[in-house]
């Protein structure tokens, strides 16, 4: 499989116009072609050129396409001047900086916004907050909202062996390998593509315990319902797609539920974890393909 190409198109750094942070971006297109253009957005302690290889070489020729590192994620530093990491980020500011990357662009209007976990739920914000500037979106691996009160907060034990000394967040790297590649499926296609689950392990390893933070906090205060509504009510329902894994622990009822709750198509993809656009990339990209389209 050939790499995410770094030398065609543009990269570049973009301190956002509204505070100090840098958003580190990819608009891979090659020149003198007018293609419509797709934006991915990434899962978290993830980075776009790890995430997407599968995804770029399946539209590479059909599509334009930008690729971008959340705050503090991949190639986006951490800020010099602000402490963002304790007070954390909300969705509304994600969903706002895909926005800052398009204006830094010149694009006025994106063919299709297609998120994965976190990224999915940016997406779902961005297109009840900026629906003007996107056509569809691809939502795969979100939930509908946090955990309520009361209830088990998951994030905060992994928060801790994150920010467990220098190497909390290579502690962690297995663990979420686990839990997004789970059951044998799992294990058989980390088995039979060890490059791609060394590569894996790398990213988690190499992720900013800062930027895990301060995008868990995003995760733990979260409601898509308000988003859903007002897609709904704008009559582009049609233009939203619901993607889960059926192995994603309870993710598939949950996208089950949100489906009648916005009335957006649902493909759950069989035999395949949190990590539907590697894991089960051949059908992952024919179902986004056919919606785009």
């Amino acid at each position: 499989m050939a790499p995410v190409p770094t030398s065609e198109g543009k990269f570049g750094v973009l301190t956002l116009p509204y505070s100090t942070a840098k958003i580190a971006y990819h608009f891979y297109d090659a020149p003198q072609r007018d293609l419509p253009v797709i934006m991915l957005s990434n899962a978290l302690s993830s980075n776009f050129k790890t995430l997407w290889k599968e995804f770029v070489e399946h539209f590479r020729d059909s599509y334009a396409i930008i690729l971008y590192d959340q705050r503090f994620h991949g190639e986006s530093p951490l800020s010099e001047h602000f402490d963002y990491y304790g007070k954390g980020l909300t969705f509304e500011e994600l969903a706002d900086d895909a926005a800052a990357i398009l204006d830094h662009l010149g694009i006025a209007r994106i063919h299709a916004f297609v998120g994965l976990s976190m990224g999915a739920t940016t997406a779902v914000v961005f297109k009840a907050r900026h629906s003007g500037r996107v056509g569809k979106i691809v939502v795969a691996g979100s939930g509908l909202k946090s955990a309520p009160a009361g209830a088990e907060d998951v994030f905060e034990a992994r928060i801790k062996i994150a920010t467990d000394g220098p190497d909390g967040m290579a502690k962690l790297a297995p663990l979420t390998l686990d839990r997004w590649f789970p059951g044998e499926p799992g294990k058989k296609f980390l088995n039979e593509h060890p490059s791609r689950r060394d590569e894996f392990l790398a990213m988690l390893s190499d992720a900013k315990p800062e930027g895990f933070v301060a995008c868990i906090r995003a995760l733990q205060n979260f409601d898509l319902t308000p988003s859903f509504a007002k897609i709904k009510e704008r009559g582009d329902s049609k233009d939203v797609l619901l993607v889960a894994g059926a192995m994603d622990g309870p993710l598939p009822d949950v996208n089950k539920s949100m489906a009648k709750l916005s009335d957006a198509e649902l493909v759950i993809i069989q035999e395949s974890g949190h990590m539907v656009n590697v894991q089960k990339a051949g059908e992952f990209n024919v179902v986004v393909d056919k919606f785009i389209a």
